[in-house]
């Protein structure tokens, strides 16, 4: 399980065995933590529009992961792919309330796509999410998703408890955490 609200980079790969293998080889130079896990595969998700893709993470109970999806062809993701290449997907933040996280980010001005609309996968009951649009993230899709964790099973699994959105007046702003520079 990533260490912080920060959970995981998700990557679009043409071949998911090839960028496995490629990444093991980065990671075993850059990040052998990185390595100390079982990888988390599933070879289909049956959720929604792009049903059949398959995916894995390296886990990391040190940091953040790192995720891959090979879109199925003919999908609205495989048409991406297709279009665009491989390419970066999105960002992950974990949150114990995602439909609360939504609304919040939407109160803020953030731009939420479907509304705020929390989807689940039929095989995972507990895991849901929602995305926050490029428009308000400079150009990247962020995921926003129920906390999980590895349990060197190869699966994922719910870790309630772990991490919750504070809203607005809830954390400390920067004013507050950096003192001002005195003027000279």
């Amino acid at each position: 399980m990533p260490s912080g609200p920060f959970a995981h980079v998700c990557m679009v790969v043409r071949d998911l065995d090839t960028a496995i293998e490629n990444w093991t080889k980065i990671l075993r130079v850059l990040d052998p933590a990185s390595l100390e896990e079982r990888i988390v595969k599933y070879d289909e998700f049956s959720s929604g529009a792009d049903a059949g893709m398959r995916w894995a993470t390296f886990v990391n109970n040190g940091g953040t992961e790192i995720q891959f999806i090979q879109p199925s062809p003919g999908t609205p993701m495989g048409d991406r792919l297709e279009k665009v290449g491989e390419h970066v997907h999105h960002f992950c933040f974990a949150t114990d309330d995602v439909p609360d996280a939504m609304e919040k980010l939407a109160a803020e001005g953030i731009q939420v796509l479907g509304g705020g609309k929390t989807y689940n996968d039929p095989d995972m009951t507990w895991q849901k999410w929602s995305w926050v649009g490029p428009k308000s993230s400079h150009g990247c899709l962020i995921e926003v998703a129920s906390p999980y964790e590895s349990r060197n099973d190869g699966k994922w699994h719910h870790a309630p408890g772990k991490f919750a959105y504070r809203g607005p007046g809830e954390h400390p702003s920067f004013a507050e955490l950096v003192p001002p520079v005195a003027a000279a």
